[in-house]
């Protein structure tokens, strides 16, 4: 057993021989497929280190989107994700309420406007995982959803954004271009209209 670390994963820091060893003599809890905890150890303390790096483990082919994206850390409990499908995955439901939340965006992980590969670091060391970019981010915000309020971000989060993406664009009207753009090719023009209806909302409000 890796004394090191308090997470094991099949296939990374244990094989499936020695979980089944080890959980069998209670040193390790099994909280998802292929994913053990130490026995004793805080289930939301360990999801709020290794929460990315296990659903880069669950979900391959997936990319962080969503409050998941911006943060690039688990958001009250949830990591958020675009996949090919929808999926809900609890980790350790016996601790709480932890979750990896797949929703069906079918990403165009090529596509750099879209999503761009980033680094991350926990205890067991670096690796990366496609997150989208801030700009897909403003638009994946904007999707019709009334679940899972964790996805979305404060008005004051969303001005942080858009803020970047002007100085990256050198303009409020190059930005809403680029927008514009990037939402077409992803297929999300309605969510597009949504983010300017947003906008100009919040502007007249304040």
């Amino acid at each position: 057993m890796d004394e090191r670390h308090d997470v094991l994963l099949v296939g990374v820091n244990t094989d499936k021989h020695e979980a089944y060893a080890l959980k069998r003599d209670k040193q390790i809890v099994r909280v998802a497929q292929g994913v053990y905890f130490r026995t004793g150890k805080d289930a939301e303390v360990l999801f709020e280190l290794y929460g990315i790096r296990l659903a880069k483990f669950c979900f391959q082919s997936a990319a962080l989107t969503h409050s998941t994206a911006w943060y690039r850390k688990p958001v009250d409990g949830r990591v958020f994700l675009g996949g090919d499908y929808p999926y809900k995955k609890s980790i350790a439901p016996y601790e709480g309420d932890f979750r990896i939340v797949q929703s069906m965006v079918h990403p165009k992980l090529t596509d750099e406007r879209m999503y761009e590969l980033a680094k991350f670091e926990d205890p067991l060391g670096q690796f990366e995982m496609h997150c989208a970019t801030p700009e897909m981010t403003l638009i994946h915000l904007m999707d019709a959803t009334k679940k899972n309020v964790e996805k979305h971000l404060p008005e004051q989060e969303m001005d942080k954004i858009f803020e970047q993406l002007q100085l990256k664009y050198g303009s409020k009207a190059s930005t809403l271009a680029a927008l514009e753009t990037i939402a077409q090719a992803a297929e999300k023009t309605n969510e597009f209209e949504r983010l300017l209806k947003h906008f100009f909302s919040q502007r007249r409000r304040s």
